[in-house]
């Protein structure tokens, strides 16, 4: 049944699954709520409600233990109650009777003697009265107690930030970070417009809010589309869901018609289907990917996309691209090559907030070493006079810049163009793009 309480039990239960899988919250978030009985409004209630309690987690625990008598005997399930209640009250702006209320039933249900409900009521009370004054207090002082607190970035992350960015631009990014991301979907503009694609969008729900862009003609922001991934432009191919910083590697590659291609790291596709659209669907592109998984999700990209034409021949293979691979490598030299490296994804903290808390410092060295691996092993399948664009979702410079300057000087490879997309200056997710071209 869909109820209100109902709808923040599922976010509850998606949260625990969130940190017991360390998995992907999109991935989790679309499995729970396929199989669950809600409403519209309340599946966009629990979104938000998964979300934002992952991206402003340390906040919420600092304005519950600024009010809690004890907090530290706080169970992990009350905890997580208060983190939801807490969020509506300071972040959604839901009345306070609805979320102390739900918040009231929810703990009666693993704590039917009320001891819990009344620690739970009197926190909730308190951040009522006071959130104002906490969330002032939070957000002055040092500025790695303000990144941390008040922000929910991780202290070794807001330190880096501090240290790299300076103090005003670690706490723009950390603002920019904090806000419920935007769609970005890009336009299959070999078969329709934007200006289209944004007519029909609208005339299923005019409130919703499209945002064009001159620079990047294929892309759209929307704000209240819902799940688009259901939408008939989308099941079509005319619409594919995709950041704006990860549209630019395919536009940096500018892949033609006729042309040999790998799409190196190339997960379920979606940058697959972008140069398929930009090479109007004639020529042969190699999509390539460690996870069995993930290439699998291919066979239906072909149906949605329409890449089932003569004129394009589209092969997807399992490959660890560090390494030799025969039927791959028999493919290669290749005009061009993608190669959207894994990454720790930091640059993703609005759109993917559990990364806050699953990622490490030591990451950033570990991925940086897969990076350079492959990037060398992928050079070498690139041809004289040909080009390589590395792309990740991440603006740790050991990740990015550093990379593939480290690669050029060692490799003799032309560094032609490099940039970023950052949260604070663009409004999207954060993006490093270099290409790279061979000489002839």
């Amino acid at each position: 049944m869909s109820t209100p309480t109902a709808a923040r039990a599922l976010a509850l239960q998606i949260l625990r699954a969130i940190d017991q899988r360390q998995g992907f919250s999109n991935r989790i978030l679309a499995e729970h709520l396929v199989r669950a009985e809600l409403s519209r409004r309340d599946r966009g209630l629990v979104t938000a409600l998964v979300y934002g309690a992952l991206r402003h987690r340390r906040r919420l625990d600092a304005l519950i233990d600024g009010v809690a008598h004890e907090p530290r005997r706080l169970s992990s399930r009350v905890r997580e109650i208060l983190r939801v209640a807490t969020l509506e009250l300071r972040e959604l702006a839901h009345p306070p009777h609805a979320a102390l209320s739900q918040a009231a039933l929810l703990t009666r249900e693993i704590d039917p003697s009320g001891a819990s409900g009344r620690a739970v009521q009197a926190i909730l009370s308190a951040i009522v009265d006071r959130g104002d004054a906490l969330d002032a207090a939070l957000a002055s002082g040092d500025a790695l107690d303000v990144l941390e607190l008040r922000w929910s970035i991780p202290r070794w992350l807001a330190g880096r930030w501090r240290r790299l960015l300076g103090e005003q631009t670690a706490l723009a990014r950390a603002r920019a970070l904090a806000e419920p991301p935007p769609i970005e979907a890009r336009v299959d503009l070999s078969r329709t417009t934007a200006a289209a694609v944004a007519e029909a969008l609208r005339g299923d729900q005019p409130e919703l809010e499209i945002t064009s862009f001159d620079a990047d003609p294929q892309a759209l922001r929307l704000r209240g589309a819902g799940e688009l991934s259901r939408h008939p432009l989308h099941l079509r191919g005319l619409l594919s869901i995709q950041a704006l910083g990860s549209q630019q590697a395919a536009k940096m590659l500018a892949p033609r018609p006729g042309e040999r291609i790998l799409d190196a790291c190339a997960g379920m596709g979606t940058k697959t289907l972008q140069i398929a659209e930009m090479m109007a669907r004639a020529g042969e592109i190699v999509a390539a990917d460690l996870s069995a998984e993930r290439i699998a999700e291919h066979a239906g990209l072909r149906l949605r996309g329409g890449l089932d034409v003569a004129a394009l021949r589209l092969e997807s293979v399992v490959a660890d691209l560090t390494a030799d691979h025969p039927s791959l490598d028999a493919r290669a030299p290749f005009d061009g090559l993608l190669l959207d490296a894994p990454c720790t994804g930091l640059g993703n903290l609005a759109r993917h907030p559990e990364l806050r808390w699953a990622r490490r410092f030591e990451d950033i060295a570990a991925c940086a070493d897969l990076q350079a691996r492959l990037l060398a092993r992928c050079w070498s399948r690139v041809r004289a006079g040909g080009r390589l664009v590395y792309a990740v979702c991440s603006l740790e410079p050991e990740e990015g810049s550093r990379v593939v300057e480290e690669f050029c000087r060692a490799s003799g490879a032309r560094l032609a163009e490099a940039a970023s997309w950052t949260p604070e200056e663009h409004g999207c997710d954060g993006f490093f793009v270099a290409r790279l071209e061979r000489p002839g």
